[in-house]
């Protein structure tokens, strides 16, 4: 892949202002600003990527302050996913998901992580009924449990339970990442249990893997 890593606005737009918005203290936004995100002015069509890392540093450093940064990361990548599904393009790829559950969702996942950013190309095998395995040329971020919160919470939102995402192999770029959850029994999927991205659950929130 040749040319400037980028990461488009709507990926920004999904983490910092939908997610986590109402999270945001005005030291953080002060921190973002200083570093090429004002959340006051009009978004840029694009961000480089390492701007993009860093903007998630700062996020992880106020909005998950004291967590161990693999966990902030894990729910960076939950809320990033919240926000995503909260946009008028995300609620539309959301009723799919639902119907086509975690194993067609996660193997198409690869067309959402390119109206994300330039900068990765995406393998996905499925490993069985209830597993897939999903191989990044550059997961865009510090830590590749991102990247794991980002499938996990994609997973469950399409109906998977128990969901566990594994990556292995990071090198500081790319990584491959073991997804396995647990059907449903009903298949139907309450809407109202979905919380809206701008209501805080770190409480709640699942954690990384051990």
């Amino acid at each position: 892949m040749t040319g400037d890593k980028l990461v488009y606005a709507g990926t920004v737009e999904a983490l910092f202002l939908r997610a986590l918005e109402n999270r945001l203290t005005p030291a953080c936004r002060q921190r973002l600003a200083d570093a090429g995100l004002d959340l006051e002015q009009k978004l840029s069509p694009t961000y480089t990527l390492e701007q993009w890392k860093q903007f998630l540093r700062i996020a992880a450093d106020h909005v998950y302050a004291g967590m161990p940064a693999e966990a902030a990361y894990y729910s960076l990548g939950e809320r990033f996913i919240d926000g995503y599904f909260s946009t008028l393009f995300g609620r539309a790829l959301l009723g799919m998901a639902r119907l086509m559950g975690p194993r067609r969702t996660l193997t198409q996942a690869r067309l959402c992580f390119r109206t994300s950013a330039n900068c990765s190309e995406v393998r996905i095998v499925e490993r069985g009924a209830t597993e897939v395995e999903v191989w990044l040329t550059d997961i865009g971020a510090d830590l590749p449990t991102f990247v794991a919160g980002v499938l996990a919470r994609t997973a469950e939102l399409s109906g998977g339970q128990r969901v566990v995402a594994l990556p292995e192999g990071f090198d500081g770029q790319s990584a491959t990442y073991h997804v396995r959850w647990a059907e449903q029994t009903d298949t139907a999927v309450d809407a109202a249990l979905v919380p809206p991205p701008s209501v805080g659950r770190q409480g709640s929130e699942s954690q990384p893997p051990a």
